[in-house]
């Protein structure tokens, strides 16, 4: 049902879409004055993704008219990531930007029906990318056009009630970028912490306001840990869990297929993980698979994993050694140490891994301080994820009842 006083139609003759230019390789650079944007830079969200180390930099003389301003709209012509084709994003800033020929900018050709700002909403909708999905072309890389994408049908609200729903959803994408950069700011504190505590730069004062000194000494990891070789079928009480780079342990149930495991694995040699053990991805420990169950109660995980649990409470802090494990530094120390090949499934092996050396305070008392400082930066960082998540979803329920009607803005008279 069309909302009283909308109009469900495609966007022909609203906007035009044109490719970008197809820019030469040879002109590529580790540093220039040009980024040139593809679908990498489009993030899950309809934002601006910087890509680090991946960005391209164009040293070469640009065409005329494809030099981007601030403000203006890109779609996603090719399928970077699942979900993303035809998003849309905002340049960021002037005369800095260009676009290859996988990304249209968008042309209003009439500006008094139709707001920029409702337009990026529209495509960034997940009824219109799963729209666009579907006439796309390509098996294993999907594309879309020009063509294509201004035959989305789309569900168009009177003007003065457009610019309503894209100030409301601005308001939310505010606060929403607030918390990205409290979060960056809360990881890159925590990157510092662990620099000057696990390395014994900054020392901490004791119970008795002393601060800690003294050398600390070098162990082993099989000094400390002991693997852990109790194998334990899932259950509904100890579920399958996964270790994933951004969240550490958690749930699998969603995607837990009991008859295909069964098929495809041996479930009696599934791993046992008990509160506090130390888990850790041979294959992708390179890039930081690894963290330990902060869970108070005992569950599974695949066999590809290596479980670690402490060998003495008494002398050492399971947490500190955790932390000592998964700072920069030492995850770069692992990525030196893989061993096999892409066919073989290049990985950290058990052995090399307990092998590894690690400098530690003599003292449990400055262990678990530096355990303590570190576990508070984790659950700031944690509790800033989790209401950023709660944001992401809210604006997206929001999104879904203003792009359809369903709830009606009231427009000021005088705006109007």
């Amino acid at each position: 049902m069309v909302p009283e006083g909308w109009e469900k139609r495609d966007l022909h003759g609203l906007i035009k879409v044109r490719h970008g230019f197809a820019f030469k390789s040879k002109f590529f650079a580790a540093r220039g004055d040009f980024i040139l944007l593809t679908p990498g830079s489009f993030n899950e969200s309809g934002g601006f993704r910087d890509q680090g180390e991946k960005t391209k930099y164009y040293v070469g003389d640009v065409p005329d008219g494809y030099l981007l301003k601030k403000g203006d709209m890109l779609l996603a012509m090719t399928e970077q990531a699942k979900g993303l084709l035809g998003s849309a994003l905002f340049v960021p800033e002037n005369n800095k930007y260009l676009h290859n020929q996988r990304l249209g900018l968008v042309q209003i050709t009439a500006p008094e029906q139709v707001l920029i700002e409702f337009l990026y909403l529209l495509f960034n909708a997940p009824a219109t990318r799963k729209q666009i999905t579907e006439q796309s072309t390509g098996t294993k890389v999907k594309h879309t056009s020009p063509e294509r994408l201004c035959s989305v049908i789309g569900l168009i609200p009177p003007f003065p009630e457009q610019m309503k729903i894209a100030l409301i959803i601005s308001t939310w994408d505010k606060v929403i970028t607030t918390t990205e950069q409290l979060l960056a700011n809360s990881q890159q504190q925590k990157r510092a912490l662990m620099q000057q505590l696990l390395s014994g730069k900054k020392r901490l004062l004791d119970e008795n306001k002393v601060r800690f000194s003294g050398e600390w000494k070098w162990l082993k990891v099989s000094d400390l840990l002991k693997v852990r070789k109790e194998k334990q079928v899932p259950t509904e009480d100890i579920p399958l869990f996964s270790l994933t780079i951004e969240d550490g342990i958690t749930p699998k149930s969603a995607r837990y297929n009991r008859e295909f495991l069964v098929k495809n694995t041996d479930e009696k040699k599934y791993k046992l993980v008990k509160p506090n053990d130390i888990v850790y991805n041979p294959a992708n420990l390179r890039w930081g698979a690894i963290n330990f169950s902060r869970i108070d109660h005992s569950v599974v995980v695949s066999p590809i994993y290596e479980v670690l649990h402490l060998k003495d409470e008494n002398n050492s802090s399971l947490e500190f050694i955790a932390q000592k494990l998964m700072m920069p530094d030492q995850i770069g120390r692992f990525a030196a140490m893989v061993e096999g090949t892409l066919v073989e499934r290049m990985a950290v092996k058990i052995e090399p891994f307990l092998a590894t050396k690690l400098s530690v305070p003599q003292s449990l008392e400055e262990q678990q301080k530096i355990a303590a400082v570190l576990s508070a930066a984790d659950q700031e960082i944690t509790a800033l994820k989790q209401k950023l998540d709660a944001l992401k979803q809210e604006k997206k329920a929001l999104m879904q009842q203003l792009l359809t009607g369903k709830r009606r803005v009231k427009v000021d008279e005088v705006a109007a």
